[in-house]
């Protein structure tokens, strides 16, 4: 659904706009607001990765609802098809 949260950044904190549907793992760049550039001028960029918090135990209406979603909300349950270089990136980080 969205939000907006706050990143500590070195000068203090930046509001970030995550728009909806963002999924799980993506990352985000806030420019120049990372570290400062070695012998250079001006900062780099800051990245943050989206992280999902899955909660442990949920009560009686949140099933309910959660099950009313998944009979309105069609989930396409199908693997990512990941390039032959998308495949080499993730092994190397």
């Amino acid at each position: 659904m969205g939000a907006e949260i706050k990143v500590p950044t070195l000068e203090g904190e930046h509001v970030l706009k995550i728009p909806d549907g963002t999924q799980p793992s993506a990352t985000f760049r806030i420019r120049n607001k990372g570290v400062p550039v070695l012998n250079g001028h001006g900062k780099g960029d800051l990245y943050v990765e989206v992280r999902v918090q899955i909660p442990n135990k949920l009560t009686k209406r949140q099933k309910e609802l959660l099950q009313e979603l998944e009979t309105t909300a069609k989930v396409d349950n199908q693997p990512l098809v990941r390039s032959l270089l998308g495949k080499v990136k993730d092994m190397f980080g």
